[in-house]
């Protein structure tokens, strides 16, 4: 068969009809082939020997009226483009067998284009696109975890600190770090869940929930790393210690629970954030020039200045004074002595950085350094409900206190210094008249365990929130 067509004869002899030619695109995509897109006239004349002003007039309309051919553009021709029809060059979705990075720390490595290449996530398979099939539904997207991303980089993230530059650090480089780490993302999340219910009642229990799913899965992966830290994950491991403090203060909490002991001992979150400051001590260099390094070097600001104003601190406006006389005159062993002094000495240095009337630079987590300085000596005895370090934990309840108007402080001050207080025996309860009367508590008073947990211990019954690692 002839793919071209004759020219017309001028002569006068009537010459035989030639078939006309198939117009048809043969290699063009399926979609334009059940449409009838005819190949261009270009080809058509391509094919014509000697083509003349003679030529097919009629033919030639017809192939101006679709002249739009397929031009087996990939992933997707021309012309189904532009008529926002499915091209059947936009295969289907093919898995490839891989392992999880995230779940083994590793950063998640992302393909350029979203149109074609291996996009590497954090789920169990990584997925070579081109696009979906004209048969195929568009991809399902889990609303829960945007909301929470969006909520976080909208409002959660301007809570979290009140300098400006650190502000802009939550709110865009965070996020960023945890496209690539998912236990960061999970952070992320299970922070801005536990914002939400602060501020919805209604969906209290729920978002707690979330929350403590989502924090769960990131602290087994941020812990396992402990022991593998290197020079690209310890920024990833720094930060979600950070996100991780703000998560165990804003956790609603169960009865008995100390924040810092639990049930079963220390709490995971404290052997997290203690074993990042030894991090943080042989790797200065890496944190300082990494995505954090703002907050970083902001913190060996802090340091110093704790170590100056102590030093500054006179005695007569000293607070502890008085808690350390009482310490001086008990009966204890040296070891014992040796570990409360220290815990007084290091809340001293947080003491003097707040108090001081000239300092307009304190952050609400600059109390925090205290809890990350305790000695497991200290631990131990503060598990053990020893009356000594049940005093000088109602101290830091002070400071929980003065900066109650953060939502993830809210309530802290009181609830844990109310804990405190039913723990103390008659005498030791006289350790602490000073915290009570700044904190404006009355003992006994209803409204101190308002941030239990409600309810929360079912939370196994709600839907779990749906995450790409599969953690």
């Amino acid at each position: 068969m002839s793919d071209s067509v004759e020219p017309f004869r001028t002569t006068g002899t009537k010459q035989p009809a030639s078939r006309k030619a198939h117009r048809k695109t043969r290699t063009g995509c399926r979609t334009c082939k059940l449409r009838k897109i005819k190949a261009s006239w270009a080809l058509h004349v391509s094919s014509v020997n000697q083509p003349s002003p003679a030529h097919d007039w009629k033919a030639f309309k017809h192939f101006q009226a679709s002249s739009i051919h397929c031009d087996e553009q990939r992933p997707e021709c021309t012309n189904c483009m532009k008529h926002s029809v499915q091209c059947d060059y936009m295969g289907t979705p093919i898995p490839i067998s891989a392992s999880s990075p995230a779940s083994s720390g590793a950063p998640i490595k992302h393909a350029n284009t979203p149109s074609s290449g291996t996009f590497q996530g954090s789920g169990s398979e990584i997925t070579r696109f081109n696009s979906p099939s004209v048969q195929n539904e568009p991809l399902s997207m889990n609303m829960l975890d945007l909301e929470l991303l969006h909520n976080f980089s909208t409002s959660t993230s301007l809570t979290l600190h009140t300098n400006p530059a650190l502000k802009t650090m939550w709110k865009v480089n965070v996020p960023k770090v945890g496209f690539s780490y998912d236990f960061v993302m999970r952070g992320i999340l299970a922070v801005s869940a536990l914002h939400i219910a602060h501020f919805t009642p209604e969906k209290r229990d729920y978002f707690v929930a979330q929350a403590l799913i989502q924090h769960q899965s990131g602290l087994r992966v941020a812990t396992s790393m402990l022991s593998n830290i290197t020079e690209e994950n310890c920024s990833a491991v720094y930060i979600f210690s950070a996100l991780t403090l703000f998560f165990a203060i804003a956790t609603p909490r169960k009865p008995g629970d100390f924040l810092i002991v639990g049930e079963t001992g220390v709490v995971d979150w404290l052997i997290l954030i203690k074993g990042c400051i030894s991090i943080a001590a042989t790797g200065q260099e890496i944190l300082s020039k990494g995505p954090f390094g703002l907050m970083f070097r902001a913190e060996e600001r802090k340091g110093r200045l704790r170590e100056d104003f102590a030093a500054d601190f006179h005695e007569e406006a000293d607070p502890l004074r008085e808690l350390r006389d009482h310490i001086n005159n008990s009966q204890h062993s040296e070891q014992d002595y040796l570990t409360y002094h220290t815990a007084i000495e290091e809340l001293r240095k947080i003491y003097a950085l707040i108090y001081k009337q000239s300092y307009a630079d304190y952050e609400p987590g600059d109390m925090f350094t205290w809890l990350f300085q305790l000695s497991p000596q200290f631990l131990d005895k503060f598990q053990a409900h020893s009356q000594e370090s049940l005093a000088i934990f109602a101290y830091f309840c002070v400071l929980l206190k003065r900066a109650n108007e953060c939502w993830w402080l809210d309530g802290c001050g009181i609830h844990f210094l109310a804990q405190t207080y039913d723990l103390l025996d008659e005498d030791h309860r006289l350790w602490i008249r000073w915290p009570i009367e700044e904190c404006g508590w009355v003992p006994n008073s209803p409204g101190t365990t308002d941030i239990t947990m409600k309810g929360v211990s079912n939370y196994s019954n709600y839907p779990q929130p749906h995450f790409s690692s599969g953690i």
